[in-house]
């Protein structure tokens, strides 16, 4: 009998290729302690992906109410935009089966990111991922993040609290 934790466990083994990407480094309200980057793919089918990669530590991290609760962290969030260059209700699923290639792609990109920004000599120790659900109680999204995220990303530990998926970096 297989396991459904087994299966999960199993996606993400590292075979799919990702997409080729345009990176964004120049993006405004940047201010010490800030890191932004965002990238731009399109799949097969025509779904244009745009990836938001944030990252607040030092003084940042000390800044506004949402920073000291948080600390030094970094931020994934991904959406698809429309053929006009709008993002796309972020709490839309898209689900046409090429979803290994795309977290093949949004893992590429934020080990990318996390070098570049040199997150252990800023103190960057969490991320943090907002999965999108089809409804309120659909976790599938978040547990296939989660299993993706362990595999590939440098983390220590992760839980999910229905609402977001909170990660600590190793």
């Amino acid at each position: 009998m297989i396991r459904l934790k087994d299966i999960l466990f199993e996606v993400g083994e590292g075979s799919a290729k990702a997409y080729s990407y345009k990176i964004d480094d120049d993006l405004p309200g940047r201010n010490e302690g800030t890191e932004y980057r965002d990238i731009y793919f399109k799949t097969e089918d025509g779904d244009n992906y745009i990836v938001s990669f944030k990252a607040f530590h030092g003084p940042a991290a000390e800044r506004g109410s949402q920073a000291r609760k948080l600390g030094s962290y970094f931020q994934i969030d991904f959406n698809t935009q429309d053929d006009q260059g709008f993002d796309d209700d972020a709490e839309r699923v898209v689900n046409k089966g090429r979803l290994f290639r795309v977290m093949a792609t949004i893992v590429k990109a934020a080990e990318e990111f996390l070098d570049h920004i040199d997150y252990k000599e800023k103190g960057i120790d969490k991320m943090y991922v907002y999965p999108a659900k089809s409804k309120k109680s659909d976790h599938r999204r978040a547990n296939l993040y989660m299993a993706y995220i362990k595999k590939h990303l440098p983390i220590a530990s992760i839980k999910y609290n229905g609402k977001m998926i909170m990660a600590t970096l190793r």
